[in-house]
């Protein structure tokens, strides 16, 4: 997949498939737009482009300033969507003037002058344009004096309810990871590079490794938590993993460390995959260590019965191949 800076050049005068919208999560009704692209894409053979937005549209908007942070940050989006087999990933800058163009304004030049886009396929609650005037239904009519055609994809159900990036928002915030994972088709993944902590986890005798994680990654309920752990290539390890500031160690940054049962060596410097499975408790000060130790020991013992039940399964079938997407995100943007 390649990485579209200048659309004029990068892209030329080539026809495209145009699959546009924020695809925060890249989750499993993303994935039915993109097969549509896809099917396009075998039928005429012009190649697919994801147009995604920087910043996020609705960070733009002070209610929304919950979209600083993301589902899927632009590196890991990327990954994920070039695991479908999109061929172009054009992030179009998003600004406030941009987005008070007029909705013909807006396609007549990102989607037909600076890019050649001949299909354009968009979800059903698709908006662009001023004050999010243009609608699915106008892009058709659009579609027909401009001389390009539209495929409108419409909402995907999962056990009663639309697949949407807010519902997933509010899972992960309830820690509700199984219901998050049935609609991303895929475990939510915090991933990073390894950085030394301060070693009270080893004094105790139980190891951990701290993630440093991106700053823009969307974080889900502060605890512990059951996870699959992999290092770029390797295969998932059963680990326990606490989300949170640590108060029994009077920390006030939200961290995360990562235990994994039966390892004492180190890892410092390579970089983390962490597969959040099930919430186990809520994160709590504890009185000495040794009542952290021996809570701990619980935990791991509940991860390793949790983990064994469920197995490294991936709700749904088809285009993600789940994890090896993730040993291609660019952790040298992770500070």
């Amino acid at each position: 997949m390649k990485t579209v800076e200048t659309p004029g050049v990068d892209v030329g005068s080539q026809q495209v498939v145009a699959a546009i919208g924020a695809f925060d999560g890249v989750h499993l009704g993303h994935r039915q737009l993109f097969e549509t692209a896809l099917e396009i894409k075998n039928r005429t053979s012009l190649p697919v482009m994801a147009v995604t937005f920087t910043p996020h549209p609705k960070s733009l908007v002070k209610s929304n300033n919950g979209y600083q942070t993301l589902i899927t940050p632009p590196d890991e989006k990327k990954a994920l969507l070039e695991d479908m087999g999109v061929d172009y990933f054009w992030a179009m800058p998003f600004t406030r003037d941009v987005s008070r163009v007029r909705p013909r304004e807006f396609i007549r030049t990102y989607l037909r002058t600076l890019i050649k886009a001949q299909y354009i396929v968009c979800g059903f609650n698709f908006a662009f344009g001023h004050q999010r005037q243009g609608t699915p239904e106008l892009l058709k009519q659009i579609g027909q004096e401009m001389g390009f055609e539209v495929s409108v994809v419409p909402p995907y159900t999962v056990e009663g309810e639309v697949v949407s990036s807010t519902r997933i928002r509010r899972l992960l915030s309830e820690g509700d990871m199984e219901g998050a994972s049935k609609l991303l088709g895929r475990p939510y993944c915090i991933y990073g590079h390894i950085v030394r902590g301060y070693g009270a986890g080893r004094q105790m005798g139980m190891p951990t490794s701290n993630v440093c994680f991106p700053a823009d990654k969307f974080l889900p309920k502060n605890g512990v938590y059951a996870v699959w752990i992999r290092g770029c290539g390797d295969e998932p390890v059963p680990a326990v993993a606490n989300l949170g500031v640590k108060p029994t160690f009077g920390g006030s940054r939200i961290g995360l460390e990562v235990h994994i049962p039966g390892f004492n060596g180190q890892l410092y410097g390579g970089s983390m995959q962490v597969f959040f499975v099930k919430y186990i408790r809520e994160e709590r000060r504890f009185e000495s260590r040794e009542l952290l130790k021996e809570q701990v020991d619980m935990d791991v013992q509940t991860a390793l019965s949790v983990l064994g039940a469920h197995g490294m399964e991936f709700p749904g079938k088809g285009l993600f191949t789940r994890i090896g997407a993730y040993d291609r995100i660019f952790y040298a943007n992770i500070p």
